[in-house]
């Protein structure tokens, strides 16, 4: 009687560790798979990184050059008889007609996002600087819609009181090689409006810089992320 109940234990007991082991090893299984996948979300997100940098970077200098000339109308405003109209015109257009539109890529994001997979990631500072990144590019774009918005004012007068002198695209996209028809003596309302969209250009140049920087440190958090598991 006492060897039938060992033997039932014993077998109990085999039963239970396979069970166990069966049931730990699938867990580490389905574990290891959304490792995996949230491994392949983060490299993606580190190559869509590698495209916003290079479009904050463009973006960076297309504001730089309009603000230049933007700073010239003002420096210059009681003087533009001095200058040719081709100058005129060149930093007339430069300034309102430059805008940008900064499209970025969040599916992988939202992807490990709502499947849960974020869980996953060890580095609490890289799920908040993903968290923050995507959070700022909201803020970005706003600001580049209220700089469309200024630029679109303003583009009505430079219509009006300018003629292109060739179609030739400057910087691949903006056709500013104009000359200014127009009166010289430039109604007030119109530098108030320029100044208007060179405030929120630096605000948005500043954003870039940001970004770019932090982008930086984002894209190595996540090579160490990956690289740990």
């Amino acid at each position: 009687m006492k060897k039938t109940i060992i033997k039932y234990f014993i077998e109990f007991i085999v039963i239970v560790i396979g069970v166990s082991i069966s049931f730990y090893a699938e867990n580490y299984n389905d574990s290891l798979n959304k490792i995996q996948v949230k491994n392949q979300s983060l490299n993606r997100i580190l190559e869509n990184l590698k495209v916003d940098n290079r479009d904050n970077r463009w973006n960076y200098k297309a504001h730089s050059e309009s603000l230049i000339s933007s700073e010239w109308i003002l420096t210059n405003r009681n003087n533009l008889s001095a200058y040719s109209r081709d100058t005129i015109g060149f930093h007339l257009s430069r300034a309102i007609n430059i805008i940008t539109y900064f499209v970025d890529n969040q599916e992988e994001y939202k992807t490990i996002q709502s499947s849960g997979y974020i869980e996953y990631i060890e580095n609490e500072s890289l799920v908040k600087g993903l968290q923050e990144k995507y959070v700022r590019h909201k803020v970005m774009k706003f600001i580049e819609g209220e700089i469309r918005s200024k630029a679109k004012v303003l583009a009505d007068f430079e219509f009006k009181n300018s003629k292109i002198n060739n179609d030739s695209m400057y910087m691949g996209f903006y056709l500013i090689n104009k000359r200014y028809i127009g009166d010289l003596e430039i109604p007030n309302e119109f530098y108030d409006r320029i100044i208007e969209k060179a405030s929120f250009q630096k605000i948005y140049l500043s954003q870039i810089k940001g970004r770019i920087q932090r982008d930086s440190i984002l894209a190595n958090e996540i090579n160490k992320e990956i690289f740990v598991d």
